[in-house]
Order: C-alpha cells, then sequence, then structure tokens
C-alpha cells in the first residue's frame, strides 16, 4: 500500500509541479505584482517553494496518517563516515562535470533558472541556494526516502530501482534528453548508496552539490 501510494506522489506532485510550472497566468500573476527584475526572482522561489509542498510536506503527511516509521525509509543519521566519503568524493566529481558541462549552449538556455541580468545581489545568491536546497530536501525524501524505501520493502531491489528511475528518468523530459540520459545512471547510484547507508543523505548532498554547481557555473558563463 506505501508504495503505490508513494508512486501516486510523484505522479501527482509532479503533474501539479509541471502545470503549474508551465501556467501563464499564474505567472501573469507574479509580472502583475511585481514586474520587471524582481518577478524572474520570486518566480523561481515560488515554484521551488511549491516543489516543498508536493514533493515534502504531502508525502510527510501521508507517512503520518500511514504511521510510516520514518527511519524506515531513509529519515535517520547513521553509517556517518560512508555518507560523508561518499558524497566528498561525488559531490567533487559533480563539480569538475558541472564546469565543462555548464558552459553548453543547451545548458545555459535552461540554466541559471534565475534569469536576471549579472551581477545577482548577495540575497539572491543565497535565497537561490537555500531554495534549491529545500527543494532538492523535499525531492529526495520522496524519491529515495519514501518511494524507494516503500517499493524496495514491498517489491525487492531491481524492482524498487526500475520504478525510482524509470519515474526520476520521467520528471528529467522536459529539461532534454541530456539529463533524461544522466539521470539513469546518477539515478541507480543514489538507490543503491541510498540503501547501503540506510539514509538518503547522500543522494540529497550529492544532489544539491549538483544544483548549486551547475547554477553557480552556469551563472559564471553567462556573467562572463
Amino acid at each position: 500500500m506505501n508504495a503505490i501510494l508513494a508512486i501516486l506522489a510523484v505522479t501527482v506532485g509532479y503533474v501539479i509541479y509541471y502545470f503549474a510550472w508551465n501556467s501563464v497566468s499564474l505567472r501573469a500573476v507574479f509580472v502583475k505584482k511585481w514586474g520587471g527584475e524582481r518577478t524572474k526572482i520570486y518566480w523561481i522561489y515560488f515554484v521551488r517553494w511549491l516543489g516543498v509542498l508536493v514533493f515534502g510536506v504531502v508525502p510527510v503527511v501521508i507517512c503520518l496518517v500511514q504511521d510510516v516509521d520514518f527511519q524506515s525509509i531513509g529519515i535517520g543519521f547513521k553509517n556517518f563516515t560512508p555518507t560523508v566519503l561518499w558524497t566528498l568524493g561525488l559531490g567533487a566529481v559533480m563539480v569538475v562535470v558541472n564546469y565543462f558541462a555548464a558552459r553548453s549552449p543547451d545548458n545555459l538556455a535552461m540554466y541559471p533558472m534565475i534569469r536576471t541580468t549579472p551581477p545577482w545581489p548577495r540575497k539572491v545568491l543565497i535565497g537561490s541556494a537555500l531554495t534549491w536546497a529545500a527543494y532538492l530536501l523535499a525531492y529526495e525524501f520522496l524519491f529515495r526516502g519514501f518511494l524507494f524505501f516503500s517499493c524496495y520493502e514491498e517489491m525487492g531491489l531491481p524492482l524498487a530501482i526500475t520504478i525510482n528511475v524509470s519515474l526520476y528518468v520521467l520528471v528529467h523530459v522536459a529539461k532534454g534528453w541530456k539529463e533524461v540520459v544522466g539521470a539513469v545512471p546518477l539515478g541507480i547510484v543514489l538507490c543503491l548508496l541510498t540503501l547501503k547507508t540506510g539514509t538518503i543523505w547522500i543522494a540529497f548532498l550529492v544532489h544539491v552539490a549538483m544544483g548549486w554547481a551547475n547554477e553557480w557555473w552556469s551563472y559564471y558563463y553567462t556573467k562572463r
């Protein structure tokens, strides 16, 4: 039952997020209220906090109603040393990879997500980093936490990884084939490391390193 609820949470949550992100009328509300450069900033903050709601808050409520043990879905603190080592290793790889990947025209057409004219004020740099981290925490709680562990418990490892990576790939389709292709190996690795450590923290921290590196390198190349 929990696996089904987790799959539904991903599916319904992403549909809500996708249509809100692409809603012309909703974006027009922000344009009307703030206009200009501030709209570009507050709109990104809004969609990220919407992601926190649909990918984090709603699944947490489902888990509470279902009396799910949060430790059993990766919300705990254990295996500290392997978590730190894997995070530092993979995080460093993501920073280097994004140094080269971020300069491509395809990437710069999408990132940085805040499309204001450089230089950004310090509060925007900090605000963007924090909202990215909040969004990715909710995202990993749902994907590598609730979804992965529920499917693993009820269906076994091969099917749990297949479902997890398939949905992970689908939510990247709108961002182009490069992100779709990259989501497959990364999704598998993050699932295996999540299972190995019993927590979502490697997946979360590596995802944050990747998101921040891509944003900051993209910002750097845009500003040049």
